[in-house]
């Protein structure tokens, strides 16, 4: 028997519509991980297919499919679903979007697995070979993570992807941002046992590891022990962590000797009013600039993200966020709008107000309006947003980063600011392009 496990892609990211380069990828580990908890007695034949980097063949020969999906991939998901359906094969959804939108998925899936798949996964395989498949899969039991396994790396390569030694060191995230999906799927922080992941880090050949948990600081006392092991390695990484490591020393000494090269950080706002409204509690008070001077003196490069329509924004946050960030020393920006995921409160809230004016899934990839600013129009949120998109990715500000410490990156950074100039430029005409 042969199963087919499908990465979908927004229209952005897609191989055949969108404008991410290889420089702009990173490996995805949810399908190879699925892959390597397939039960070896079951003797599956599988195939994956990330859409980042290849089209989908429709005329595929599979026995069972399986596609996950976040919201901003729930359409093309939904597509592929109802095309193989139709063709009489079975089809498994999962992932965030399946999991906060259980019924929804199940109009497009035979099954859905909620939340973690570790050992329900497994469950659904054995359930499939003796044509007894239930309609939802889900793991209520407290969990383990010690049942994380490294993934099956075998079909990912470096020619197709910039980040290919992708991990995870834990799962979740322990702030609360109210426009974060993260902890809706996520309901408690998970870290892994420190052991399992340096196996996995020694394994791979590359000299940088790249890190996909949403905040590697979530627990500062499993971090620190495990960047001291790393340590031992000499490897390079970069990863996500949150503006508070800069105020425990200890741990960012230990990120910068364990070979942190960069760190993407969410500065989300310059204005109070909008980190205390959304619950970017960690924020407050910082002086961002500070934070960065101490990041660089570490040798650790910083991109910084930035969002637009807090309901606090109104349309003079772009001139000051455009002025702002032209002179800022950090190594790379990223601007996205604020965008209300289903399954939070903040969409709820919404929905309640009428101020959603799309379900149109597709849109919901943070650089797309799909609700009603509080204090500005649809309209005037998409032009500032691309305003400040340009702004932040004119040769300006690229002339005022280059000659800040840490020097030896700055050609890495060079690179990364053509990269990420190409597709902020483009994200509106790549929209127009595509019809949404």
């Amino acid at each position: 028997m042969k199963i087919l496990l499908i990465h979908p892609q927004n229209y952005l990211q897609r191989h055949s519509t969108g404008i991410y380069g290889r420089n702009l990828r990173y490996a995805p580990l949810t399908m190879p991980t699925l892959k390597a908890l397939i039960p070896f007695d079951l003797k599956f034949e599988t195939q994956i297919v990330d859409e980042m980097i290849e089209d989908l063949d429709f005329n595929i020969k599979a026995d069972l499919v399986g596609i996950t999906a976040i919201t901003g991939t729930a359409g093309r998901a939904y597509e592929i679903a109802d095309h193989f359906r139709k063709k009489g094969i079975p089809v498994i959804l999962g992932g965030i979007h399946p999991t906060l939108q259980t019924n929804e998925s199940l109009m497009h899936a035979d099954t859905v697995v909620k939340g973690y798949a570790e050992r329900t996964w497994p469950q659904l395989l054995y359930d499939f070979k003796a044509r007894k498949l239930q309609k939802v899969y889900e793991d209520k039991e407290p969990f383990d993570a010690s049942l994380i396994i490294s993934p099956d790396r075998s079909k990912i390569h470096s020619k197709d992807y910039m980040g290919s030694c992708t991990v995870e060191m834990s799962r979740g995230c322990s702030n609360k941002c109210d426009f974060c999906i993260s902890h809706q799927f996520h309901h408690s922080y998970i870290c892994r046992k420190i052991e399992d992941v340096i196996h996995e880090i020694k394994n791979m050949k590359s000299k940088i590891i790249f890190f996909l948990d949403p905040n590697l600081i979530g627990n500062r006392e499993h971090t620190k022990e495990f960047l001291s092991e790393l340590s031992k390695l000499k490897k390079w990484w970069v990863g996500c962590a949150s503006l508070d490591i800069a105020d425990d020393p200890e741990l960012l000494s230990l990120a910068a000797k364990s070979g942190c090269k960069g760190l993407l950080m969410g500065f989300e706002s310059l204005r109070q009013s909008a980190l205390i409204s959304s619950g970017k509690i960690k924020n407050i008070g910082k002086t961002y600039s500070n934070v960065v001077d101490l990041l660089h003196e570490h040798g650790i490069s910083v991109q910084a993200c930035f969002v637009f329509g807090f309901d606090t924004d109104d349309k003079s946050v772009f001139e000051e966020a455009s002025e702002y960030i032209i002179n800022a020393k950090f190594d790379l920006p990223q601007i996205s709008i604020y965008t209300p995921f289903p399954g939070t409160p903040v969409f709820e809230k919404m929905v309640k107000d009428n101020r959603i004016i799309t379900r149109n899934w597709s849109l919901y990839n943070g650089q797309n309006v799909v609700f009603k600013p509080m204090q500005m129009s649809v309209k005037e949120l998409e032009i500032g947003t691309d305003l400040v998109r340009k702004n932040s990715y004119s040769w300006k500000a690229l002339s005022g980063r280059l000659f800040t410490k840490p020097i030896w990156i700055k050609p890495l950074v060079f690179m990364s600011y053509l990269n990420f100039r190409y597709y902020q430029y483009r994200i509106t005409k790549a929209g127009l392009e595509y019809n949404v």
